[in-house]
Order: structure tokens, then C-alpha cells, then sequence
């Protein structure tokens, strides 16, 4: 029964070579970074993480954002967004397991925190009309 065992051990027993990247390939040089301040959808994450509701319509089915996004609300949960109304403070989250192509969650914040799954449907102009 021992003898399984001994491989094992025996190759724990090795030591590990320690070695590092070559000098090269540590540089202090800056990294290039994607500019993602001016897309609203750049990342996992859209930026920035929350805005004000400009509308709600038909119902709850569509939302419009202060940056002049429209987003359209899953089916289940237009209910919910039926009584949001405009200056509501809604944060943007990225959902891990998404509803069909409903990637995003809208979050309202308040005295009781609601939530609703919605992909981007458009874009309008904002309110300096503006695209």
C-alpha cells in the first residue's frame, strides 16, 4: 500500500526551480489602454455606472437615459419599470448569466432597491441634442 504512495511523495520532495522572466521583459514602458470614457458600453461593466431615467414609455417597456440611451426591458420584469418614472437614479451592471440577449441589469435605487434585466435598443440624441 505504501509503494502508491512513494511517487508522490517522492516528487514533492524535488525542489521547485525558482526562476524569473528575463530582465527584457519586466520594462517599466507604459502600457497603451483602450479609451473607454467617452463609450458609455466599453468593458464588462457599461460606464458610467448609473444614470438618471429621462422616460419611461409604452408601458415600461423601453427606458431612456439622460446619455441618450434606450434600453428595452425583459418582458418578466416591465411591471417593475411601468412605475419608474423620469429623474430615478438607475446603476448599470453587466449580468453573468444573462436572460436570453438581455445582458444588463438597471437597478433602481430608493427606499427599496428594484431591478430589471434590459439590453440596449438605440441611442438618442442627449439633451443638448447633440449625438
Amino acid at each position: 500500500m505504501f509503494a502508491r504512495y512513494l511517487p508522490i511523495a517522492f516528487a514533492l520532495a524535488l525542489p521547485l526551480p525558482l526562476t524569473s522572466a528575463p530582465a527584457a521583459a519586466q520594462s517599466a514602458a507604459p502600457v497603451a489602454l483602450a479609451a473607454c470614457d467617452s463609450d458609455a458600453l466599453c468593458g464588462r461593466v457599461p460606464r458610467p455606472v448609473g444614470l438618471y431615467v429621462r422616460a419611461v414609455e409604452e408601458d415600461g417597456r423601453y427606458l431612456a437615459l439622460e446619455d441618450g440611451s434606450l434600453w428595452e426591458v425583459e418582458i418578466s420584469d416591465r411591471a417593475t419599470t411601468a412605475a419608474w418614472a423620469s429623474d430615478d437614479f438607475v446603476n448599470l451592471t453587466w449580468i453573468l448569466a444573462p436572460r436570453g440577449d438581455f445582458e444588463y441589469l438597471l437597478t433602481r435605487v430608493g427606499d427599496v432597491e428594484q431591478k430589471a434585466a434590459a439590453r440596449l435598443a438605440g441611442r438618442r440624441p442627449g439633451p443638448s441634442g447633440q449625438e
